[in-house]
């Protein structure tokens, strides 16, 4: 439409100026228009239709950049959005697609945040006031190498990481916190003992941990203890999209660096009145929004710096953030508080408890229906010998349970829900999805699984049998219950030799088949049909070859049909053949018999 306001506007005024001319050629990117000058009227209404069509004042321009598809999670607004990341670090919006499309994809596996190429119609504009890109159908996807990809995870979720806060300016408000209270609230300070960095380290037993970005000097501002003050010259109301884009063009022109390559993690602090959610995160990146004074949340922290680790939400029952056992649940406004950590299947995940984590896949061959084992607490990674998280797989479904025992002590002593007992979730293979807690435990109780791994009639059911607090640790029964099902009758070989001598078939061939005519043959009266005897193909009906075949006492030469697109050969047809074969004689396939070669006769 925009290409179309610009081409019908440029014309008008050509043919205003100039009614004389008969014809109007524009040219414009190499699109020829021919234009009678009679139909001006209906290219009036043409331009009134395409005028109103315009948002007031939107700046619309082609867009051809290099696109890697992001997704956006936008926590306590229920919603995923799919962004384009040009390699200057902006984020645009693909218009083309919505929630559903955007789950159905990341369920599949097609669409991978980070890790997925987007090809964009040609015809792709984009629109800076909105910062959406307009398109007339979906992108195609292109997903990045996987082992490259499994790499890039596992490096993002252990060792030493980067954290840079931004704290925004606008042109007619500023976020709430100071520099200061920014940085303490992320890296720890004089009156903050519980953070970001602080709490990721110790739910990690150290396998990952955050730390300040190195100071650096920029044109007029600085980083300073892991904290940056960046101002941009647009109004709160012009939201959130727009002031994220315009935070990162100052960075980049501040530093020379994209928000991408200053930190491994970039955290923006908005503003009041940017964004009417809690915050969002860029799933597999490194980029998260927080809303004014939710900054300094270390819920939310962990909580949007777990989307950046590729973690989906954690849920309960019709909730979508209700699992409160862990982080990836219901966020709170405490710099301070709670103490936990990230569920079961998050930690799974993560990789951090790898050597103290089992996966069974019951009903495999070789596995032991019933059976008994001990978990621990994550919090008691670091001195127990017993496994902290375990999984149970469903291949068929591709849909896997967690366990863990959630010890209630030290830095998950503030943990919301099922505190002390043991918990199973539920999560799709692929990374990214939601978690669903199934059942909280005590001693005695049991969760069942009906129809197990897909088989109906199976019920797999977790007992737990014991708990001891003062090692925070259960003893936990897994019994697999396999429903009967009817044993097929062997194969029986048979009990008699084949007909010596076949019967005589008419001369018109064998019913149901349609074999490929064979170069010689005859045609009439006079020839051989099927299974009469011959000395030459030549005497044998069009269709039919004289071959060698074994009528139980020696060999005698008959028309056969001669096998579709199989001109010199015939499949194995004998007796002795496949009896060999039923036997599982690995040597049924070598020519021992003069009858296991059907050769023509001459």
């Amino acid at each position: 439409t925009h290409h179309l306001y610009n081409i019908t506007l440029q014309f008008l005024c050509k043919a205003k100026t100039d009614r004389s001319l008969p014809h109007y050629n524009h040219i414009q990117e190499g699109i020829t228009m021919k234009i009678d000058s009679f139909k001006l009227s209906a290219w009036l209404q043409i331009l009134t239709l395409a005028t109103l069509s315009q948002p007031s004042g939107a700046d619309l321009t082609t867009f051809n950049e290099p696109c890697l598809g992001v997704v956006s999670d936008l926590f306590s607004i229920d919603r995923d959005d799919l962004l384009c990341e040009t390699p200057s670090g902006m984020l645009y919006n693909v218009s083309s697609v919505g929630d559903a499309w955007v789950e159905k994809h990341m369920l599949t596996g097609e669409l991978f945040s980070g890790e997925t190429i987007l090809e964009l119609p040609a015809n792709t504009i984009l629109n800076t006031d909105t910062e959406t890109l307009e398109m007339d159908e979906p992108p195609l996807l292109h997903l990045k190498d996987p082992e490259e990809r499994r790499l890039r995870q596992f490096s993002r979720t252990q060792g030493d990481k980067t954290v840079l806060a931004v704290r925004v300016l606008v042109s007619n408000s500023a976020t709430s916190h100071d520099a200061d209270e920014i940085s303490h609230a992320i890296f720890g300070g004089p009156n903050d003992h519980v953070n970001l960095k602080s709490q990721v380290s110790a739910c990690s037993h150290g396998k990952l941990n955050f730390q300040k970005r190195p100071d650096l000097d920029g044109i007029d501002t600085n980083i300073r203890n892991g904290v940056v003050t960046i101002k941009v010259n647009v109004a709160v109301n012009v939201g959130h999209k727009t002031i994220v884009n315009a935070v990162s063009r100052e960075i980049n022109r501040q530093f020379g660096m994209t928000h991408v390559a200053i930190a491994d993690h970039v955290m923006y602090c908005l503003p009041d009145g940017a964004f009417g959610g809690v915050g969002y995160a860029i799933m597999n990146r490194g980029l998260s929004v927080y809303n004014d004074k939710i900054c300094t949340s270390v819920s939310t922290q962990m909580h949007e710096v777990g989307h950046n680790l590729n973690l989906g939400h954690s849920s309960e029952g019709s909730e979508q953030y209700g699992d409160q056992s862990g982080m990836m649940g219901y966020s709170y406004r405490s710099s301070e508080a709670p103490k936990m950590c990230y569920n079961a299947a998050k930690s799974f995940q993560l990789g951090w408890f790898r050597d103290k984590s089992s996966s069974y896949t019951p009903g495999e061959p070789g596995w032991v229906d019933d059976r008994t084992f001990n978990v621990a607490s994550i919090v008691d990674y670091d001195t127990t010998n017993h496994d902290v998280t375990v999984e149970i797989v469903q291949p068929q479904l591709e849909l896997n349970y967690y366990i863990t025992f959630n010890a209630a002590k030290e830095f998950n002593s503030g943990v919301r829900e099922g505190k002390n007992q043991v918990l199973i979730f539920q999560k799709a293979w692929i990374d990214g999805n939601d978690s669903w807690r199934v059942a909280d435990l005590t001693a005695g109780e049991s969760f069942t699984v009906s129809d197990f791994n897909g088989k109906t009639g199976d019920k797999l059911t977790i007992t737990v049998n014991s708990i001891n607090l003062g090692t925070s640790e259960a003893i936990v029964r897994m019994r697999l219950q396999r429903a009967r099902r009817p044993t097929p009758s062997p194969t029986r070989f048979p009990t008699k030799a084949p007909t010596p001598a076949p019967t005589p078939r008419p001369t018109r061939g064998v019913v149901g088949r349609n074999p490929t005519p064979d170069d010689s043959g005859v045609t009439g009266q006079s020839c051989q049909g099927a299974y009469q005897t011959c000395s030459s193909s030549t005497e044998c009906c069009v269709g039919y070859s004289c071959r060698r075949v074994s009528d139980g006492s020696g060999f005698t030469n008959v028309c056969r049909a001669v096998a579709k697109n199989s001109k010199d050969k015939l499949p194995r047809t004998t007796l002795n053949w496949w009896t060999r074969r039923l036997r599982g004689d690995s040597n049924a396939n070598r020519l021992r018999n003069p009858e296991d070669q059907l050769a023509t006769a001459d």
